[in-house]
């Protein structure tokens, strides 16, 4: 094999694919990735557990060949070149990567131990991609993978109906939503989706074109998204166990306020500095002309309060008490200066709302006990 290619695409290609390959795979060659070289492209593919990825590259292709090799070494190599090319070409067992008079040889890995990538399929429809990155990091906040006997909590939902893409999580105590224009690939089409890894679908994103249209395939064993140059592959997440939490939504709320994001972002990380104690929590009050946040040392007797300029839209004045990180999750994923905060009872979650017409985002979140 012998090719040429521009660095800079390469250290890209080799760099996100690396990303999402295992530290210390049980089979060597899944350490590895597979380069193939034919008519004017090169062809950059990783493969763990959960997820594939493949990268299409335009080079010049002087010898077409196929090889594996060590993913993130070669990604690290790459990423240090300053040249704009660099060549690789394959004599025997080793594969040199040279740019401009530098060399760096390695090993091929065994191409018979590497497992088969499936080829990409026709997408169930596409997403404007900046949205669809967006509303992903907005709903990643309410997910927590560390609980494996309920993977579900760390997965994000992908819903196709109609024209509208609803992506959302949920770690039980507490839920992210979001919805986008979607253009489905067949007309009426039936709605699809799939439940996957959060962290897998985030670090796919991140290598997807910043701008542009994004293909999804929400059918099949697998879930898949792609832009013009790029297609990763999703493993499912099984929703066993996982209960609706838009049930918890009500139809209308006794009291709402809509308050300052950054205000009650800034009162709440303060209040943070005194609930320092095993089982932190802040009371939030909303009272008939003022929203207060405060907190108090149960190890350090200190005190914090503070209080917001927000506008108390409607009902009584209602106390409520949250664990200051998920209430921080929603509203620095929010995007907007404004939230929209609707209250039912002291006991029941809270639910905040973007306060923008081009958004629709709301994260609900269970309270704790006063």
């Amino acid at each position: 094999m012998k090719v040429r290619i521009p660095r800079r695409a390469l250290a890209d290609a080799t760099s996100w694919s690396a990303s999402h390959l295992a530290a210390k795979p049980t089979v060597p060659a899944r350490a590895g990735l597979l380069l193939e070289a034919g008519d004017d492209h090169l062809t950059v593919a990783g493969v763990d557990w959960g997820v594939t990825t493949h990268s299409t590259l335009a080079a010049d292709i002087l010898e077409p060949g196929r090889i594996v090799i060590s993913g993130r070494l070669a990604a690290q190599v790459i990423a240090t070149y300053r040249s704009d090319l660099i060549d690789i070409t394959v004599d025997g067992g080793r594969a040199t990567l040279s740019a401009d008079r530098d060399r760096f040889m390695l090993t091929l890995l065994p191409e018979a131990d590497y497992p088969a990538i499936a080829g990409r399929p026709a997408p169930d429809g596409t997403v404007d991609g900046a949205e669809f990155a967006e509303a992903v990091r907005q709903a990643v906040v309410a997910t927590d993978p560390t609980v494996v006997a309920e993977p579900w909590r760390g997965g994000v939902q992908l819903t196709a109906d109609g024209d509208r893409l609803t992506v959302w999580a949920t770690d039980r105590y507490r839920m992210a939503e979001r919805s986008i224009a979607w253009t489905p690939a067949a007309v009426g089409q039936d709605s699809i989706g799939a439940l996957v890894p959060a962290r897998s679908l985030a670090d796919a994103v991140k290598g997807m074109a910043p701008t542009g249209d994004l293909g999804l395939t929400l059918n099949g064993k697998t879930a898949g998204l792609g832009d013009a140059a790029r297609y990763t592959t999703l493993s499912r997440i099984d929703e066993y166990g996982r209960k609706d939490p838009h049930q918890f939504i009500p139809a209308e709320f006794v009291t709402e306020a809509i308050v300052p994001v950054d205000q009650l972002v800034a009162a709440t990380k303060r209040a943070c500095l005194v609930a320092t104690d095993r089982k932190p929590k802040i009371l939030v009050g909303f009272g008939t002309d003022e929203i207060s946040v405060r907190a108090a040392g149960e190890d350090t007797g200190a005190v914090a309060m503070d209080v917001v300029d927000g506008q108390h839209l409607d009902g009584p004045a209602i106390q409520m008490a949250f664990l200051p990180a998920n209430l921080l999750d929603g509203l620095q994923a929010i995007g907007t200066d404004n939230v929209r905060i609707g209250l039912t009872s002291n006991v029941k979650p809270a639910l905040l709302h973007a306060v923008d017409d081009d958004s629709d985002y709301r994260y609900l979140v269970m309270p704790v006990r006063l």
